[in-house]
């Protein structure tokens, strides 16, 4: 343990970065191996509609919602759409942790104390801001991701209306941010980022300061 923190010690500071940022972006990759099919799940779910649904088309719940999409699409079928939850979530994870542990270096030294040893504000701070930035940093990968779910969603729904689509045909990630900077410039892009702001801030702060803090309680009687 000593030894592995003198080598994060010796780390430079472009080392830190790339480190914390590699880091968050691996730990979301590994996330969304659990977090898509569930995601896939939800969205065949919230976009069928029961009344105009034909036999074999209405899934009853979530567990049949699985059976059913692992029995006609595969594993391939509930892992849709990874590479863009990966594409939205892992640049805000990436971002996040390497402007958190950059605002709690900072604070460190200010304060000069050791990591566990900060104080609850110091750590509120840092987790704040970190989360501010990187939320609306990554907005506009997020309000794509979510076009793109609305749209496999619809087109998994056997029952759904074609003649109801109101939205173009997004091809991929990047070709639905270059429709909507088309349609509505900056603004477009970054329309919801203050709703995305006001969600992840405080949860992203409560999850890291009370991880923070756990992590001080166990080390503590660890040792």
């Amino acid at each position: 343990r000593d030894g592995r923190r003198q080598a994060a010690q010796q780390l430079t500071p472009g080392q830190e970065f790339a480190v914390h940022l590699s880091c968050g972006m691996l730990a979301e990759a590994v996330t969304c191996v659990i977090y898509v099919p569930v995601d896939v799940i939800k969205e065949r779910l919230q976009v069928q509609q029961s009344a105009t649904s034909v036999e074999g088309s209405h899934y009853t719940g979530s567990f049949h919602a699985l059976k059913q999409i692992v029995r006609t699409e595969g594993l391939k079928g509930i892992y849709k759409g990874y590479w863009a939850t990966l594409a939205s979530f892992g640049p805000f994870s990436a971002i996040y942790f390497m402007m958190y542990e950059q605002f709690k270096s900072a604070a460190r030294e200010r304060k000069g104390c050791q990591d566990g040893d900060l104080p609850l504000i110091n750590l509120v701070t840092s987790s704040c801001c970190a989360g501010a930035l990187a939320s609306w940093l990554t907005s506009p990968l997020d309000m794509a991701k979510l076009l793109l779910q609305v749209q496999r969603g619809q087109d998994a729904a056997p029952c759904y209306k074609v003649a109801s689509r109101t939205q173009p045909q997004y091809k991929g990630m990047a070709h639905c941010l270059s429709l909507v900077y088309q349609h509505g410039g900056i603004r477009g892009l970054f329309r919801g980022a203050g709703a995305r702001v006001l969600h992840f801030t405080p949860a992203t702060t409560i999850t890291m300061c009370c991880y923070e803090k756990c992590k001080k309680i166990y080390s503590d009687l660890l040792i």
